[in-house]
């Protein structure tokens, strides 16, 4: 996200900051084991997310490891596919955080599955879910960055109903710009200036409409994903390995001109 790093951050610090108030999770989990342990797939470095957690669950005393499919370059880094988890040992961690990486997600099912495996009973899963992309407010999550110098495309997100009840302010001021895209963003190719006569058009009026709106939300952007051949993860399959104890969303658009909406989910593996 580049510029939107600060922004991210520190929404997420501050969402998971709430999350403690509410419930003392991370300090319980820290007092428990005596020396916690803290996973990050897809994390290249100890970003300020982590360094949270990890001080909130007892500082020092709290193990990190990090893991991620292009460690070339950053030390301490573990190689792991985030759609292989297999290799893992079960009930090895107390948190498992997934930070801006959700979308490359392949399996749903089994990367839950392997999720639930892997943290302790009492233990959490942490994920943030994107919506839109950095150029365009698109539901089908057409991104296709280049990572490891191939292609990896956006896969896979996460919504549920509680999520728009609760954050409504925040798709909405997403759903503004689905509607109605700004006369640079090209909903098309996403990242592709807009050509200057097409602009002009889109200043008078006759630029890309649509009509969603929270009501519709939810089955459009399952449709959409469906025809790209992409995932919608829904409260149905999540439940199955994990019940969601803690909700968060932010639009940044309004701070850097991107039109990426987070969603935070704090989870808890169930049966365990």
């Amino acid at each position: 996200m580049g510029i939107s790093d600060r922004h991210h951050f520190s929404w997420l610090t501050g969402a998971l900051a709430s999350f403690e108030g509410e419930t003392g999770r991370f300090a319980v989990i820290g007092r428990e084991t005596g020396a916690p342990v803290l996973w990050g797939l897809a994390a290249r470095r100890r970003d300020p997310a982590l360094d949270w957690i990890a001080k909130a669950m007892g500082g020092e005393r709290t193990r990190v490891t990090l893991f991620d499919r292009f460690p070339e370059g950053a030390a301490g880094v573990r190689f792991q596919d985030i759609n292989a988890l297999g290799n893992l040992p079960a009930d090895a961690c107390d948190v498992l955080a997934l930070f801006r990486a959700s979308y490359f997600v392949a399996r749903p099912a089994a990367l839950l599955a392997e999720a639930r495996r892997i943290v302790r009973p009492g233990g959490l899963v942490i994920v943030d879910w994107l919506h839109g992309l950095s150029d365009a407010p698109v539901l089908d999550l057409r991104g296709d960055p280049r990572y490891g110098g191939g292609p990896t495309p956006f896969r896979t997100t996460y919504l549920d109903a509680q999520l728009l009840a609760e954050f409504s302010g925040e798709f909405e001021a997403f759903l503004r710009h689905v509607n109605r895209p700004p006369s640079w963003a090209n909903v098309e190719r996403p990242g592709a200036p807009v050509p200057p006569g097409e602009r002009v058009r889109r200043w008078f009026g006759r630029g890309p409409r649509r009509a969603v709106t929270l009501s519709t939300y939810l089955p459009t952007c399952r449709a959409e994903l469906e025809r790209a051949g992409k995932h919608l993860i829904e409260p149905s399959l999540l439940e199955q390995h994990f019940k969601v104890v803690f909700r968060h969303a932010r639009y940044f658009y309004r701070h850097v001109r991107k039109f990426n909406l987070y969603l935070l989910t704090v989870l808890e593996p169930v049966g365990k």
